[in-house]
């Protein structure tokens, strides 16, 4: 009989992860669109014009299409596709080709001595690699259409270096997404996996602790709280810089007082899901929204840099 209900339970728990799948993209949709709208409002008008000009004259924004990275990452969407689709992503991109589902990532093992990131970024098939890539193809092409498309990947990607389950594994675990929680969401205990926390959940809590219901507001709201002397520093972070700076929260908070499990081993299982603590919460909220500023603030210094024309 125990064995059934641990099965029944297990059951649940994962039906109840599947169902909330949009979580699965990184930072979510609201994460995404929240730092481009910070970048936004931090641009220059000289470099707000260039950036209108490649979007089609002002037909899309820089938030338009800050999710649609994952949107394209393995291709048109299937029919009956429950995600949102937007006509933006297939206009802007143009022709992607291959899975580039890799590229929102590196996995720096938990924990390492090694500092060499090429050693976690197989074939260049990484954030770190990808986004110092584009970033070039960005300042340097003559091709507005390749332009464009580095510039969509750009702003999610600098999205994703700043979530701190993009920038670790921890034996095999796959950035936390199999590891097993319990968020809690004022009265609602929410199943999920860990790293489903870091894009969505503590996100959701953030808003509803500082009282907003749109993108729009929370953009506001951390805007308000940027510090000028700090953006200044913050601007100057390099692409590896910010992903060490990622593994680093991710180790300080993400993974503390999650039981540790051997993915890469023979027992694959989880066991029963971590109760995540009220300060764990808390501290994770406060790790997002300091990220997700960053992030913003970062955006902006890189477009700054790199869109000349």
């Amino acid at each position: 009989m125990r064995s059934t209900n641990r099965l029944t339970r297990a059951i649940a728990y994962a039906l109840a992860v599947i169902l909330s799948a949009p979580s699965a993209y990184p930072w979510g949709f609201t994460g995404h669109r929240v730092v481009a709208l910070i970048a936004q409002s931090r641009l220059s008008p000289e470099v707000r014009a260039r950036i209108s000009h490649l979007l089609f004259d002002g037909r899309y924004s820089i938030a338009d299409i800050a999710s649609c990275a994952d949107q394209i990452r393995a291709g048109p969407p299937k029919p009956g596709s429950k995600y949102p689709w937007e006509p933006a992503c297939d206009i802007v991109a143009g022709k992607v080709t291959g899975n580039t589902g890799p590229w929102h990532y590196i996995d720096i093992p938990l924990p390492t001595k090694d500092k060499d990131l090429e050693k976690f970024c197989p074939k260049g098939d990484c954030v770190v690699d990808q986004m110092e890539r584009l970033t070039k193809v960005l300042r340097d092409s003559t091709d507005d259409a390749e332009r464009r498309q580095a510039l969509l990947f750009l702003v999610h990607f600098m999205g994703d270096i700043h979530q701190p389950l993009h920038a670790t594994e921890r034996a095999c675990d796959q950035g936390g997404n199999r590891e097993r929680v319990i968020f809690h969401l004022g009265d609602e205990k929410i199943p999920a996996n860990l790293h489903a926390v870091w894009d969505t959940d503590l996100i959701n809590k953030l808003m509803k602790d500082d009282g907003f219901t749109t993108d729009q507001q929370l953009a506001a709201g951390l805007i308000d709280r940027i510090d000028d002397d700090e953006a200044s520093n913050w601007a100057h972070a390099s692409v590896p810089k910010i992903a060490w700076e990622s593994y680093r929260v991710a180790k300080k908070y993400a993974y503390r007082g999650i039981p540790a499990h051997d993915f890469c081993g023979a027992d694959k299982s989880a066991g029963d899901p971590t109760d995540l603590s009220a300060k764990y919460e808390t501290d994770g909220e406060h790790a997002v929204r300091d990220r997700l500023m960053k992030a913003g603030v970062r955006l902006a210094a890189l477009l700054e840099r790199n869109v000349t024309r």
